[in-house]
């Protein structure tokens, strides 16, 4: 599990999460890094578990992807990553 990294500067927290090599072209980037808007370690580290849950879910649908597997089947969760990717 990937912990609060602290901005060296602002003194806020973010997460960063690296991407596998493999998936970065079907992810497009190679770090996830989003603001969790707190300079408390504690409040962070609440904050980042369901960001990273989300971060993890994206990883495992770009392997499927990678995969080609159709018989691979997507869960409500799934879907919702995907619509929030598209239309989020």
């Amino acid at each position: 599990m990937s912990s609060p990294f602290k901005h060296p500067k602002s003194g806020i927290y973010y997460l960063r999460k690296g991407v596998p090599k493999r998936l970065v072209p079907i992810i497009g980037k190679a770090v996830f890094k989003q603001s969790l808007n707190t300079k408390d370690l504690r409040e962070a580290k609440s904050l980042i578990i369901p960001l990273l849950a989300d971060v993890d879910n994206q990883i495992r649908l770009a392997e499927l992807q990678l995969t080609d597997d159709s018989s691979q089947e997507l869960s409500l969760r799934d879907c919702q990553i995907i619509a929030n990717r598209w239309y989020g």
